[in-house]
């Protein structure tokens, strides 16, 4: 599931990792069943992506996000250099309020990063919440 309340709401997340994706190729070899998802999700084959008559014109962040929307037991909040995102991510490193284990001011321009996390189960731990 993808998380776009991650500003307000990071108290309620758990396990976080950042995933680096170079590439479509290689985020798709890293998980074999992203291929079915993508032909679910478009309706024709990655390797045939390119062809002219599916008119595929989605950026890498976009597919990306699609497919890692269909995941219902992890949840995903993706950035890329100075998006958005990105930006929550730096103000929340920066009030020393998570750690990502990486300085995430400094990240590969030309990459797509994924935080990967867990929705905390038991809530009653924070009395913050």
């Amino acid at each position: 599931m993808i998380v776009t309340d991650l500003k307000e709401k990071y108290l309620t997340y758990e396990n976080m990792a950042i995933w680096e994706i170079d590439s479509l190729e290689t985020f798709f070899r890293s998980h074999e069943m992203l291929y079915e998802i993508f032909e679910k999700e478009y309706k024709f084959s990655f390797s045939n992506r390119n062809d002219a008559e599916n008119n595929f014109i989605d950026s890498d962040i976009v597919v990306i996000t699609k497919l890692l929307d269909y995941f219902g037991d992890k949840f995903f909040f993706i950035f890329s250099n100075n998006d958005s995102n990105h930006h929550i991510l730096k103000e929340l490193q920066d009030k020393k309020i998570i750690n990502f284990g990486i300085d995430v001011h400094i990240i590969n321009p030309n990459r797509i990063f994924v935080l990967e996390m867990d929705k905390i189960q038991d809530l009653k731990m924070y009395d913050t919440i």
